[in-house]
Protein backbone atom coordinates (compact mmCIF):
# COMPACT_ATOMS: atom_id res chain seq x y z
CA UNK A 1 0.00 0.00 0.00
CA UNK A 2 1.45 3.26 -0.59
CA UNK A 3 2.04 6.33 1.30
CA UNK A 4 -0.65 8.33 -0.53
CA UNK A 5 -3.17 5.30 -0.65
CA UNK A 6 -2.84 5.58 3.25
CA UNK A 7 -3.43 8.97 3.33
CA UNK A 8 -6.32 9.23 0.71
CA UNK A 9 -9.70 10.36 3.22
CA UNK A 10 -12.21 7.31 3.19
CA UNK A 11 -16.21 8.14 3.27
CA UNK A 12 -18.34 6.09 4.49
CA UNK A 13 -21.15 7.27 1.70
CA UNK A 14 -18.75 5.45 -0.74
CA UNK A 15 -19.93 2.26 0.67
CA UNK A 16 -23.24 1.79 -0.25
CA UNK A 17 -23.65 -1.61 1.08
CA UNK A 18 -21.85 -0.83 4.53
CA UNK A 19 -24.54 -0.83 7.31
CA UNK A 20 -23.17 -1.08 10.99
CA UNK A 21 -25.10 -2.34 12.98
CA UNK A 22 -25.15 0.32 15.90
CA UNK A 23 -26.40 -1.17 18.74
CA UNK A 24 -23.41 -3.71 18.27
CA UNK A 25 -21.25 -0.48 18.25
CA UNK A 26 -22.87 0.92 21.06
CA UNK A 27 -22.27 -1.89 23.35
CA UNK A 28 -18.42 -2.82 22.17
CA UNK A 29 -17.98 0.96 23.28
CA UNK A 30 -19.66 0.61 26.65
CA UNK A 31 -17.52 -2.49 27.46
CA UNK A 32 -14.13 -1.01 26.01
CA UNK A 33 -14.81 2.02 28.29
CA UNK A 34 -15.34 -0.24 31.31
CA UNK A 35 -12.09 -2.45 29.99
CA UNK A 36 -10.20 0.84 29.73
CA UNK A 37 -10.74 1.56 33.60
CA UNK A 38 -9.93 -1.93 34.80
CA UNK A 39 -13.35 -1.84 36.23
CA UNK A 40 -15.84 -4.29 37.67
CA UNK A 41 -19.53 -4.19 36.27
CA UNK A 42 -20.50 -3.20 39.77
CA UNK A 43 -18.02 -0.54 40.32
CA UNK A 44 -18.31 1.12 36.83
CA UNK A 45 -22.06 0.98 37.51
CA UNK A 46 -21.59 2.88 40.72
CA UNK A 47 -19.29 5.36 38.78
CA UNK A 48 -21.77 5.96 36.22
CA UNK A 49 -24.68 6.34 38.90
CA UNK A 50 -22.73 9.39 39.94
CA UNK A 51 -22.46 11.03 36.89
CA UNK A 52 -26.31 10.76 35.87
CA UNK A 53 -29.21 11.92 37.45
CA UNK A 54 -30.78 7.93 38.24
CA UNK A 55 -29.34 4.41 39.81
CA UNK A 56 -27.33 2.25 37.37
CA UNK A 57 -27.33 -1.59 38.10
CA UNK A 58 -24.73 -3.82 37.41
CA UNK A 59 -27.25 -6.64 35.83
CA UNK A 60 -28.35 -3.70 33.39
CA UNK A 61 -24.69 -2.73 32.59
CA UNK A 62 -24.03 -5.68 32.08
CA UNK A 63 -27.00 -6.60 29.17
CA UNK A 64 -25.99 -3.31 27.70
CA UNK A 65 -22.54 -4.66 27.27
CA UNK A 66 -24.32 -7.96 25.69
CA UNK A 67 -27.64 -7.93 24.32
CA UNK A 68 -29.45 -4.79 25.22
CA UNK A 69 -28.89 -1.24 23.19
CA UNK A 70 -27.27 1.12 26.08
CA UNK A 71 -29.21 4.41 26.97
CA UNK A 72 -27.81 7.75 24.80
CA UNK A 73 -26.78 9.43 28.83
CA UNK A 74 -24.74 6.15 29.68
CA UNK A 75 -22.94 6.14 26.34
CA UNK A 76 -22.14 9.63 27.05
CA UNK A 77 -20.98 9.74 30.25
CA UNK A 78 -19.46 6.62 29.65
CA UNK A 79 -16.82 8.65 26.42
CA UNK A 80 -16.61 11.46 29.46
CA UNK A 81 -14.82 9.21 31.95
CA UNK A 82 -12.75 7.74 28.77
CA UNK A 83 -11.39 10.60 27.68
CA UNK A 84 -10.31 12.21 31.24
CA UNK A 85 -9.05 8.97 31.94
CA UNK A 86 -7.31 8.22 28.71
CA UNK A 87 -3.82 8.70 27.40
CA UNK A 88 -3.57 11.90 25.31
CA UNK A 89 -1.34 10.31 22.67
CA UNK A 90 -2.41 12.44 19.84
CA UNK A 91 -3.83 16.12 20.15
CA UNK A 92 -7.45 16.28 19.56
CA UNK A 93 -7.64 12.17 18.91
CA UNK A 94 -11.57 11.10 18.74
CA UNK A 95 -12.84 8.77 20.54
CA UNK A 96 -16.59 8.39 19.49
CA UNK A 97 -19.17 6.32 17.69
CA UNK A 98 -18.01 7.72 14.19
CA UNK A 99 -14.16 6.57 15.66
CA UNK A 100 -14.89 3.37 16.38
CA UNK A 101 -17.42 2.69 13.26
CA UNK A 102 -14.20 4.03 11.54
CA UNK A 103 -11.95 1.36 13.15
CA UNK A 104 -14.30 -1.86 12.57
CA UNK A 105 -13.55 -0.72 9.00
CA UNK A 106 -10.27 -0.81 9.50
CA UNK A 107 -9.72 -3.52 12.07
CA UNK A 108 -8.90 -1.01 15.05
CA UNK A 109 -6.08 1.18 13.01
CA UNK A 110 -6.09 4.65 14.51
CA UNK A 111 -2.86 6.14 12.87
CA UNK A 112 -0.41 5.24 10.40
CA UNK A 113 3.20 6.84 10.42
CA UNK A 114 5.95 7.31 7.71
CA UNK A 115 8.87 6.20 9.60
CA UNK A 116 9.34 5.65 13.35
CA UNK A 117 10.99 9.16 13.71
CA UNK A 118 7.79 10.56 12.58
CA UNK A 119 6.04 8.77 15.21
CA UNK A 120 7.85 9.99 17.99
CA UNK A 121 7.90 13.33 17.14
CA UNK A 122 3.96 12.92 17.49
CA UNK A 123 3.66 10.05 20.59
CA UNK A 124 6.39 10.62 22.86
CA UNK A 125 8.10 7.58 25.29
CA UNK A 126 6.31 9.58 28.02
CA UNK A 127 2.83 9.45 26.00
CA UNK A 128 3.36 5.86 26.28
CA UNK A 129 4.34 5.16 29.42
CA UNK A 130 4.08 7.66 32.31
CA UNK A 131 0.57 6.19 32.87
CA UNK A 132 0.59 3.01 31.83
CA UNK A 133 -0.05 -0.39 33.98
CA UNK A 134 1.43 -3.40 32.02
CA UNK A 135 4.17 -2.67 29.33
CA UNK A 136 5.33 -5.34 26.96
CA UNK A 137 7.46 -4.88 24.52
CA UNK A 138 9.62 -6.74 22.09
CA UNK A 139 12.11 -5.98 19.04
CA UNK A 140 15.76 -5.65 18.59
CA UNK A 141 17.07 -3.40 20.97
CA UNK A 142 13.67 -1.67 22.19
CA UNK A 143 15.61 1.73 22.43
CA UNK A 144 12.31 3.67 22.71
CA UNK A 145 12.46 1.98 26.02
CA UNK A 146 16.10 2.14 27.16
CA UNK A 147 17.03 5.22 24.82
CA UNK A 148 13.68 7.38 24.94
CA UNK A 149 12.44 7.16 28.16
CA UNK A 150 14.80 7.79 31.17
CA UNK A 151 15.88 5.01 33.69
CA UNK A 152 14.62 7.23 36.86
CA UNK A 153 11.11 7.63 35.25
CA UNK A 154 11.46 4.18 34.35
CA UNK A 155 12.17 2.75 37.67
CA UNK A 156 9.61 5.16 39.00
CA UNK A 157 6.45 3.94 37.15
CA UNK A 158 7.82 0.20 37.87
CA UNK A 159 8.30 1.42 41.65
CA UNK A 160 4.87 2.55 41.29
CA UNK A 161 3.08 -0.58 40.29
CA UNK A 162 3.52 -0.94 36.61
CA UNK A 163 4.60 -4.58 34.83
CA UNK A 164 7.35 -4.53 32.77
CA UNK A 165 7.86 -7.57 30.39
CA UNK A 166 10.75 -7.17 27.84
CA UNK A 167 12.09 -9.07 24.94
CA UNK A 168 15.43 -8.32 23.14
CA UNK A 169 16.93 -10.32 20.12
CA UNK A 170 19.40 -12.07 21.02
CA UNK A 171 22.88 -10.26 20.91
CA UNK A 172 25.55 -11.95 18.58
CA UNK A 173 22.77 -14.23 18.46
CA UNK A 174 22.20 -15.71 14.21
CA UNK A 175 19.24 -13.46 13.59
CA UNK A 176 21.11 -10.29 14.80
CA UNK A 177 24.09 -10.98 12.53
CA UNK A 178 21.59 -11.24 9.42
CA UNK A 179 19.68 -8.02 10.15
CA UNK A 180 22.99 -6.32 10.90
CA UNK A 181 24.45 -7.45 6.91
CA UNK A 182 20.93 -6.80 5.65
CA UNK A 183 20.98 -3.15 7.07
CA UNK A 184 24.30 -2.67 5.94
CA UNK A 185 25.92 -2.30 9.79
CA UNK A 186 29.60 -4.24 10.73
CA UNK A 187 29.35 -6.75 12.58
CA UNK A 188 28.57 -6.53 16.08
CA UNK A 189 26.92 -2.79 15.91
CA UNK A 190 23.32 -3.97 16.56
CA UNK A 191 24.46 -6.96 19.28
CA UNK A 192 26.50 -4.13 21.16
CA UNK A 193 23.69 -2.02 20.98
CA UNK A 194 21.31 -4.48 22.62
CA UNK A 195 23.55 -5.51 24.89
CA UNK A 196 23.90 -1.86 26.36
CA UNK A 197 20.45 -1.63 26.83
CA UNK A 198 19.95 -4.78 27.98
CA UNK A 199 22.30 -3.57 30.91
CA UNK A 200 20.86 -0.39 31.08
CA UNK A 201 17.26 -2.30 31.92
CA UNK A 202 18.79 -4.60 34.24
CA UNK A 203 21.40 -2.68 36.20
CA UNK A 204 20.02 1.17 35.76
CA UNK A 205 16.28 -0.34 36.41
CA UNK A 206 15.95 -3.65 38.11
CA UNK A 207 19.05 -4.04 40.08
CA UNK A 208 17.95 -0.60 41.79
CA UNK A 209 13.87 -1.11 42.63
CA UNK A 210 12.50 -2.93 45.70
CA UNK A 211 12.82 -6.80 45.85
CA UNK A 212 8.58 -6.29 45.32
CA UNK A 213 8.86 -3.94 42.28
CA UNK A 214 11.70 -5.39 40.60
CA UNK A 215 9.60 -9.02 40.65
CA UNK A 216 7.66 -7.15 38.18
CA UNK A 217 10.27 -6.88 35.39
CA UNK A 218 10.89 -9.53 33.19
CA UNK A 219 13.89 -9.74 30.66
CA UNK A 220 14.04 -12.44 27.79
CA UNK A 221 15.61 -12.54 25.00
CA UNK A 222 14.67 -15.01 21.11
CA UNK A 223 16.70 -15.45 18.31
CA UNK A 224 14.30 -16.33 15.95
CA UNK A 225 13.93 -13.90 12.58
CA UNK A 226 12.77 -10.54 13.64
CA UNK A 227 9.89 -9.47 11.69
CA UNK A 228 8.66 -6.88 13.45
CA UNK A 229 8.84 -4.36 16.91
CA UNK A 230 5.46 -4.45 19.16
CA UNK A 231 4.84 -2.79 22.08
CA UNK A 232 1.71 -3.59 24.16
CA UNK A 233 0.18 -0.98 26.84
CA UNK A 234 -2.68 -2.18 29.09
CA UNK A 235 -4.35 -4.47 27.11
CA UNK A 236 -5.58 -1.70 25.03
CA UNK A 237 -2.99 0.48 23.15
CA UNK A 238 -0.21 -1.04 20.57
CA UNK A 239 2.47 0.26 18.50
CA UNK A 240 3.46 -1.93 15.43
CA UNK A 241 6.55 -1.59 13.30
CA UNK A 242 7.81 -3.67 10.70
CA UNK A 243 11.27 -5.04 9.88
CA UNK A 244 11.96 -4.28 5.82
CA UNK A 245 14.48 -5.46 3.84
CA UNK A 246 17.25 -3.04 3.63
CA UNK A 247 15.58 -0.51 5.29
CA UNK A 248 17.11 0.88 9.02
CA UNK A 249 14.00 0.14 11.46
CA UNK A 250 13.59 3.74 12.06
CA UNK A 251 12.97 4.50 8.70
CA UNK A 252 9.71 2.06 8.84
CA UNK A 253 6.78 2.77 8.80
CA UNK A 254 4.69 2.83 12.55
CA UNK A 255 1.43 1.92 13.47
CA UNK A 256 -1.12 2.98 15.87
CA UNK A 257 -3.50 0.25 16.83
CA UNK A 258 -6.19 1.04 19.66
CA UNK A 259 -8.48 -2.25 20.37
CA UNK A 260 -11.72 -1.02 20.03
CA UNK A 261 -13.39 -4.29 20.08
CA UNK A 262 -13.80 -7.14 22.12
CA UNK A 263 -13.08 -9.88 19.66
CA UNK A 264 -11.39 -9.19 16.22
CA UNK A 265 -9.21 -6.22 14.81
CA UNK A 266 -5.63 -5.66 14.81
CA UNK A 267 -4.49 -6.04 18.48
CA UNK A 268 -5.37 -9.15 18.98
CA UNK A 269 -2.81 -10.31 16.04
CA UNK A 270 0.04 -8.24 17.18
CA UNK A 271 -0.86 -9.74 21.00
CA UNK A 272 -0.25 -13.10 19.65
CA UNK A 273 2.81 -12.72 17.77
CA UNK A 274 4.21 -10.75 21.16
CA UNK A 275 3.02 -14.02 23.71
CA UNK A 276 4.35 -16.38 20.78
CA UNK A 277 8.00 -15.34 21.10
CA UNK A 278 7.49 -14.88 24.76
CA UNK A 279 6.60 -18.18 25.18
CA UNK A 280 9.90 -19.39 22.79
CA UNK A 281 12.31 -17.03 24.89
CA UNK A 282 15.32 -18.01 26.50
CA UNK A 283 15.41 -16.81 30.28
CA UNK A 284 18.09 -13.98 30.59
CA UNK A 285 20.21 -15.50 33.51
Amino acid sequence: MSKGSLGKVVSLHDRASYRPDLGELARNQLAAARNAQGLSHLEFAELLSSMLDWSVSPEALESWETTATPPGDVLVAAELMVRRAGPGLVDGEPRDALTQMVGDQFADLAGVYASRSEFQAKVSASDLFDEANDIRIAGLSLNILCQSYSEAKLTQVVENGTTLTALFLKPYGHFVKEREKEEGYPEGRLSALTALNMTILQERVADRLSPEAADRVKVGVYDEPIRFNITLIDGQLCVAQPYLPQTRGVDSPTFLIRKRRLAGGLYPTFEQIFNTLWERRELND
